[in-house]
């Protein structure tokens, strides 16, 4: 079976620790990191199929991270949904300039969140 890979940068363990745990349920490969900076780090070599991120974390924010992925020449269309306990309109307003990610409020639910990813796979194979 050829597993999806997830990328999850959340500095909050317990939150990360919850998502891997119910995305591996539904059998994805999930890698998680504690910051934007480790996300960045990882993510040539892993070279996910979709990026999980909090906006507010140390080091490189969740903004940072999208920016720095979308810059890498190859990586444009890759999906990312964004995470974020903050609703400020400025938010939502990079995340959807920036194109092909999702936004999903904290405390996130992990129903929304298999609902979000599920949904880009199956849009991915019906291309």
């Amino acid at each position: 079976m050829n597993m999806q890979k997830v990328l999850i940068a959340d500095d909050e363990p317990y939150v990360a620790r919850v998502l891997k745990l119910v995305l591996q349920q539904q059998g994805y490969q999930v890698t998680c990191v504690n910051t934007g900076k480790e996300a960045l780090d990882v993510f040539a070599g892993l070279q996910p199929d979709i990026v999980v991120t909090d906006v507010k974390m140390p080091r490189m924010s969740g903004r940072e991270l999208v920016e720095a992925i979308r810059a890498m020449e190859g990586k444009k269309n890759i999906p990312v949904v964004v995470m974020t306990s903050t609703l400020e309109s400025e938010n939502r307003e990079w995340v959807h300039q920036l194109g092909n990610i999702s936004f999903l409020g904290k405390p996130v639910s992990p129903r929304d969140l298999i609902r979000v990813i599920n949904g880009y796979f199956l849009q991915s194979k019906a291309s």
